[in-house]
């Protein structure tokens, strides 16, 4: 029985030897040791996690490994990884992307800033605006490349569930989804001018059915519209239909361009001489 008891004993180390070699944790733990960086938690976790029938977690130490067309070209943003290989003319150790590869550099897809303190995955600074063109780039890389698993981290905990980082981001995109939808209703109610400019005769404004890309049943005459109804703020040329609701409404928000007739659908503002 004593004799049974040992070699139970005994098996219980080759067992998980083996079962460590059959998942390649041995080779990961040999690799990280070799540059330095090493983590057990990491190395043992995600191991198991790479090989399992659920959701690809990543970390940052392992998603470095993809940097090369023989490993894979991979990247994340907002903590999603992406095999981008086929893309290896922009995104390949010669290409203007691989500043991207092999980690998550999100707010440089924004900001265009490739140094190392640009090369982060914190976009706390971004505006509500930059936040969805973000988004925006991470829809992209869902069409057009292979989605392979997240990175634990900033967005994604040990489990692939999200955190309180992507729930703000997400905020973020819905507010400004809204932001555009009011933007959009804006223009249907006061479509952009046309603009044309000539170093003779200056900036020349006027209104079509057509005129900012929508069609409509009137033609309307271009006012100066603000953000705010204290007209120091930034303004566009807006085609104004004088007799709808939309303009009375608004008229604390708009303002006649100086030497334009107030019926004229066409506006030309003459250059001020020096």
């Amino acid at each position: 029985m004593i004799t049974v008891r040992k070699y139970i004993w005994l098996s219980l180390p080759l067992a998980m030897i083996y079962f460590l070699h059959s998942r390649g944790i041995v080779k990961e733990i040999t690799s990280h040791l070799m540059d330095g960086t090493f983590s057990v938690v990491d190395t043992i976790y995600f191991g198991l996690n790479g090989n399992s029938g659920g959701q690809r977690v990543f970390t940052a130490s392992e998603l470095k490994q993809y940097t090369s067309l023989e490993s894979g070209l991979y990247l994340s943003i907002l903590g999603q990884v992406f095999d981008v290989t086929k893309g290896e003319k922009h995104y390949g150790p010669s290409g203007s992307y691989h500043a991207f590869i092999g980690r998550d550099a999100s707010l440089a897809f924004i900001t265009g800033e490739f140094d190392e303190q640009g090369l982060t995955d914190d976009v706390s600074s971004l505006s509500v605006r930059q936040v969805k063109a973000l988004d925006d780039w991470l829809q992209f890389y869902n069409e057009n490349y292979v989605y392979k698993g997240k990175l634990y981290g900033r967005y994604y905990n040990l489990d692939g569930s999200p955190t309180t980082e992507t729930d703000r981001v997400q905020e973020k995109v819905l507010l400004a989804r809204k932001e555009k939808s009011l933007d959009d209703e804006q223009k249907r109610m006061f479509p952009p001018c046309n603009i044309e400019w000539n170093a003779d005769t200056g900036t020349v404004l006027w209104c079509t059915k057509r005129s900012g890309g929508i069609d409509r049943d009137w033609v309307g005459v271009p006012r100066m519209l603000f953000e705010s109804a204290n007209k120091q703020a930034a303004s566009r040329c807006a085609c104004v239909q004088l007799d709808s609701k939309e303009y009375e409404e608004n008229i604390a928000m708009l303002k006649e361009y100086d030497g334009c007739e107030k019926h004229a659908t066409k506006c030309v503002l003459v250059m001020k001489k020096m």
